[in-house]
């Protein structure tokens, strides 16, 4: 009797813990639709000319505590280095992600050598592990991290 219900608990165990570690991959329709509907930017108005604000993002951005590197510039848009976080936990393991940041100083239309709006967007990509290819995901908006790179962009910018 001892040997049977030994026999019959271990598989019984076994598929309970493999359920719970499945069970918070699929997202509920409802918060996998806010996550596509949700930007995943934030932007402010800056009183500043938008060529020296400009520089000012690319000295914060690049410098210390974001230390984000600048991969391109053009025109008026900033695109920073990745940066890595842990991301969403999906079939038993915490997937990997990484995000960039759009940065772009747009003039402002009724005073655009003193003012300007400043667009931080963030882009992230993720994936499940080591050696597979980054995947961008619309479901994977991540507005918060926006939020905070521009919060600490307008903390290092000179006080006029």
């Amino acid at each position: 009797m001892a040997r049977t219900f030994r026999a019959g608990w271990i598989p019984l165990t076994i598929a309970g813990v493999l359920v719970a570690a499945l069970g918070g991959c699929v997202p509920t329709p409802a918060r996998e639709a806010a996550m596509s509907r949700s930007g995943a930017e934030a932007s402010t108005d800056v009183a500043a000319p938008p060529k020296q604000l400009l520089q000012d993002v690319k000295r914060v951005v690049t410098s210390p505590p974001l230390s984000l590197g600048a991969e391109l510039e053009d025109r008026g848009t900033l695109l920073s280095g990745w940066k890595r976080f842990r991301g969403d936990w999906h079939i038993g393991r915490y997937w990997q992600e990484r995000t960039r940041y759009r940065i772009e100083v747009i003039p402002d239309w009724d005073d655009p050598t003193a003012r300007a709006r400043l667009r931080v967007t963030a882009e992230t990509e993720q994936r499940a592990a080591e050696g597979q290819h980054w995947d961008r995901e619309a479901r994977v908006a991540r507005p918060e991290r926006a939020r905070e790179v521009l919060r600490r962009i307008l903390e290092q910018l000179p006080r006029s």
